[in-house]
């Protein structure tokens, strides 16, 4: 134990002068078995150094440098000289220790990653450098560079900290903010990461259907008494199951012998087997976990005594994330809590929507050696769409931190650049993983200055503008909510949209340089997206079908196209490609011809462009519309409501959707439209009313 006087002690003395008039008399110095993220520790500290100041300072191997003052990088045997006992200080595999110690400037961790994490955050934290998104950095200017006296150790406050978004993948931002999670392209030279194979949902892969179901169905899940593999689990009660996943789970070990975590997690739906035996367990434990925890406890158990640092991960997620009531997880069993479909508006511990999922984070806290979490952190659904979370994220991190929790999986829009603030989603993400005690604030102060520059202040005032409605206690939210319930609770309401475009113009005012300018336009893309993706009217004009404030909507469209191509976006959502939303979105905002038949008694309105569905029916003599209306609300809008036909009996067949064309208009109007594969559809439309009908 370090006593603080001790550390006190240690840090007395004068100012260091590291440069001064851009000249510097130190010298870096490496410990003799200097390790591969050291020594680019070392390159990374003079290229900085030299960055900001201009002066070179040498790196050496310790027992080669000249005299002088020093920056010892790395566990050199000078240090127990200078009273720094490294092994005193449970450093950890990423802690470290940043001080000025008898003149010298001491920056050292425990191995593999602390020490370049020393490196990182002195140049971060002393002498104003920043890493906000790969490619966009803050590096200051000095001539001299002067430190006054301190001794601080770090430690994380998480093991295993994963910042799940696309740009955040990148091996030096993630090693620069100090996140260590199995997706970043961390290499060697970084220290490596906390690898992880394979990833999740992997019930299958130890038992491929395609491989076993015909010959062995008692593998596979009992539902209703009937054996099944579609959207099913395993029999995690039959013991060649188990056998097959012990087997499996050593060929995976000796195949991937750099990872330490082995994902042995249920598929991604429900169908839990419900035999006798797992049914047995489940019930006797108050919940589906309970066959899962018996099943992984005993591939832990069996790994353990060949490979006792290689871990077991699986899921406590949908039908399982209660804890079991009497089975206690093995001390090599990683569960994974997922934060499904709950309310993400507002912290775990306060929100009564929250109150299912925090008494089951502290039930699995209170059995389990090792909980992670599997927290989602953007809108699956709509990933460009204001969001406003982070005062609630920030006080969850803190929790799980507090709880016990070892690590935390934040996942971001993943799959695409250009989610809606995801280089400061990341960015906090990753600081928080670090240090929950950091003020969230500060962060995001700090981010938006050295990210948009001087157009900053506005886009801080639409931040707190969409978290300020946030607030309100009944206005939940969770990660598939669509922009028609955020303005549903409140949040996303007209005036709130009209000030935030009123707050991004002065923003694109402001900035300084076309860069700036296109961050600030890619801000701005979530407000267009919401005014797009939000169901609108369409009116009757000039014998057209039209939206509702077409050319605003097509302005905007132009302006979120625009930003999305500088953001490199290439998926709307988890699921879908930002094309078919293109496609769906100028679908929607197209003009539909109408064709309008007249007699003495009717007059019929007819779209052949939305499968020449009859969108008005009016009785003349009463100016009574005989056929319901459509509204933005309908499912399919505008293709929706009036009249529609079908080429088959089937609901909504070929017929009620294709665009038709007119060519014909002697007695009514014939329409024709051609599907894939050639085939006809032929509609006619009679005039009721004309005296040469034919049919």
């Amino acid at each position: 134990m370090v006593s603080l006087m001790a550390l006190v002690a240690l840090a007395s003395g004068g100012e260091l002068i590291l440069v001064k008039d851009g000249v510097s008399n130190f010298s870096i110095v490496l410990p003799k078995d200097a390790t591969p993220p050291e020594q680019h520790a070392a390159k990374e500290f003079g290229a900085y150094i030299r960055r900001i100041s201009g002066a070179d300072i040498p790196i050496t191997t310790e027992g080669e440098e000249p005299t002088g003052p020093k920056v010892f990088i790395g566990p050199c045997e000078a240090l127990r000289e200078l009273g720094v006992r490294v092994e005193e200080y449970d450093l950890g595999r990423e802690g470290f220790v940043m001080a000025i110690v008898k003149g010298n400037l001491v920056l050292v961790g425990g191995r593999p990653r602390g020490t370049l994490y020393a490196v990182y955050t002195f140049l971060e934290e002393k002498l104003g450098c920043r890493w906000f998104a790969p490619g966009v950095e803050r590096v200051p200017r000095m001539r001299t560079i002067a430190l006054k006296p301190f001794f601080e150790i770090q430690k994380p406050a998480f093991e295993y900290r994963e910042s799940f978004f696309f740009h955040a993948f990148d091996g030096d931002w993630a090693a620069k903010n100090k996140v260590n999670g199995n997706a970043h392209r961390l290499t060697e030279k970084h220290g490596g990461k906390i690898a992880y194979f394979p990833f999740v949902h992997t019930f299958y892969r130890i038992i491929p259907p395609e491989r076993y179901f015909k010959e062995h169905p008692e593998y596979f899940a009992e539902i209703d008494g009937e054996r099944r593999w579609k959207h099913a689990q395993l029999c995690l009660s039959n013991p060649d199951v188990l056998r097959i996943a012990i087997e499996t789970v050593k060929r995976w070990i000796e195949e991937h012998p750099e990872a330490t975590i082995f994902s042995v997690s249920q598929n991604d739906w429900g169908g839990w087997c419900q035999c006798e035996k797992c049914r047995e367990i489940d019930e006797r434990e108050g919940t589906p976990a309970g066959s899962i925890i018996r099943f992984v406890n005993a591939i832990a158990e069996e790994i353990a005594k060949e490979h006792p640092d290689k871990f077991i991960d699986t899921l406590a997620y949908t039908y399982s994330e209660k804890p079991p009531l009497f089975l206690r997880p093995h001390r090599n069993v990683i569960v994974r809590l997922c934060r499904m479909r709950h309310c993400d508006a507002h912290p775990i511990d306060t929100c009564p929507v929250n109150k299912g999922f925090f008494e089951n984070l502290k039930g699995w806290c209170k059995i389990s050696p090792k909980v992670y979490i599997w927290d989602y952190v953007v809108n699956f659904a709509h990933y460009i769409m204001p969001r406003p979370n982070f005062y609630a994220m920030a006080r969850n991190i803190r929790i799980y931190r507090d709880l016990g929790v070892k690590g935390v999986f934040a996942q971001g829009s993943y799959n695409t650049p250009g989610g809606e603030f995801a280089e400061l989603r990341a960015y906090v993400v990753a600081k928080l993983l670090w240090n929950p005690d950091r003020d969230l604030d500060e962060i995001v102060d700090d981010f938006l200055q050295g990210y948009y520059g001087r157009a900053w202040r506005p886009i801080r005032k639409y931040f707190d503008l969409i978290h300020e409605r946030a607030e309100n206690p009944k206005a939940h939210f969770h990660l598939y909510s669509s922009p028609q319930h955020m303005m549903k609770v409140g949040i996303l309401t007209p005036e709130v949209l009209a000030e935030a475009d009123s707050l991004f113009d002065e923003a694109e005012r402001l900035a300084e340089s076309d860069e700036i300018r296109t961050r600030v336009r890619i801000a701005r893309m979530p407000v267009d997206y919401v005014y797009l993706a939000l169901p609108g009217r369409f009116v009757l004009k000039g014998g057209k079908l039209v939206p509702e404030r077409a050319e605003e909507l097509k302005r905007r469209l132009k302006r979120f196209v625009d930003a999305a191509k500088a953001a490199g976006v290439t998926r709307i959502s988890e699921g879908r490609t930002f094309d078919d939303w293109l496609r769906w979105i100028r679908r929607r905002l197209k003009e539909h011809k109408v064709l309008t038949l007249r007699s003495n008694r009717l007059e019929v309105s007819v779209v052949p462009s939305l499968g020449g569905r009859i969108l008005r029916l009016v009785d003349r003599r009463k100016g009574l519309d005989l056929l319901r209306l459509p509204g933005p609300d309908d499912p399919g809008y505008p293709a929706s409501g009036g009249y529609e036909e079908y080429s088959t009996r089937t609901y909504r067949s070929p017929g009620w959707r294709e665009e038709f064309a007119k060519i014909d208009l002697r007695v009514g109007v014939v329409l024709e439209a051609e599907r894939i594969g050639g085939t006809k559809l032929i509609r006619l439309v009679v005039d009721l009313g004309s005296e040469k009908r034919q049919i």
